[in-house]
């Protein structure tokens, strides 16, 4: 029992110096046409790549319905999103040029 209690003590420790996820504090907004239809999604803070920002529309556009199951005709509707993405080797290699320069 001391063995598996000193090794996770060391897996915790060893670990604790890793970042593996960054979350950010984003929303969507959603306007709808006076057919109920979603005609537009637009994000408060795009990433700034395109493509990135087109998966995250269609993903949360995909849910829209759950979240708001009968939307009323000329509407807006704000939705907060909080952002994880896992930490990547181009990540690391940033912080580290940013600690030398």
């Amino acid at each position: 029992m001391k063995a598996i209690i000193s090794a996770a003590c060391a897996a915790v420790l060893l670990l604790s110096g890793c970042e593996t996820t960054k979350t950010t504090q984003n929303s969507v907004t959603f306007k709808t046409d006076k057919y109920r239809r979603v005609t537009s999604v637009i994000l408060a803070k795009p990433s700034g790549s395109e493509v990135m920002d087109a998966s995250l529309k269609r993903a949360v556009l995909s849910r829209f319905h759950t979240i708001v199951p009968r939307p009323l005709p000329n509407r807006t509707y704000t939705q907060p999103l909080v952002l994880v993405t896992p930490t990547t080797l181009e990540d690391y290699t940033r912080g580290d040029l940013k600690k030398t320069n």
